[in-house]
């Protein structure tokens, strides 16, 4: 794992006199917006037990200080669920496909897994047998604002484009020493143009985890 601290070569220069809680806020945030935009912390869930007539779970991110951004892939039983996108469920007649005549929710094998928010998620139809760690999903992970580190892909192979993030932030906080609005600007772009080519890379067929990007320092 590797600290806040470890990223300090690659900002303090630039943000001279700025305190270390103000970095470390905005460099946790730099960091929270990259696993969000880019998903490049993927990880195995351990199993879960689907319990009968419950539908609602828990995550329990395998790494600790973690939230789920995204569910990759999940299976039942060793068959795979088909996802319910955000803006389907949203719609209140989407139970209807899994009620039965009398309004009461359908039970049987989930065929379905949503997404309910960085927490919980929900199978349907709701689970009608209790089966022991019989739920696996691939997750896409960000660290939670009060994480103190972070797993070490992020500072061995994209701690300059994180950095360029924090000091896009930093440098727009007004009445600084090192505030500069068009240095902001530059590292945002710098941060934008990282995040996009290590998402053109993912979309081509390569390891998002193994993805190392290279951005000319300013």
């Amino acid at each position: 794992m590797a600290t806040l601290t470890s990223f300090y070569p690659y900002i303090v220069p630039h943000v001279s006199g700025c305190p270390e809680i103000t970095i470390d806020t905005n460099l946790m945030s730099s960091i929270i917006e990259f696993s969000e935009r880019t998903m490049i912390l993927e990880r195995d869930h351990d199993p879960v037990t689907i319990v009968k007539d419950i539908s609602d779970y828990d995550f329990e991110p395998p790494i600790n200080n973690h939230l789920v951004i995204k569910i990759v892939n999940a299976w039942c039983q060793g068959k795979a669920l088909e996802p319910i996108a955000p803006d389907i469920i949203k719609d209140p007649t989407i139970y209807n496909r899994f009620a039965n005549k009398d309004n009461s929710v359908t039970t049987g094998y989930p065929r379905n897994i949503f997404q309910k928010d960085e927490r919980t998620f929900t199978l349907l139809p709701v689970p009608d047998e209790t089966v022991a760690q019989s739920l696996t999903m691939r997750v896409a992970l960000k660290p939670t604002r009060s994480a103190t580190t972070v797993e070490d892909v992020f500072y061995e192979d994209y701690a300059e484009i994180i950095a360029d993030g924090a000091l896009s932030k930093l440098m727009l906080i007004p009445a600084q020493k090192f505030t500069n609005p068009q240095m902001a600007g530059i590292h945002n772009q710098k941060f934008v143009m990282g995040i996009n080519k290590i998402k053109q890379i993912a979309t081509r067929g390569f390891v998002r985890s193994n993805v190392k990007i290279n951005i000319p320092r300013i």
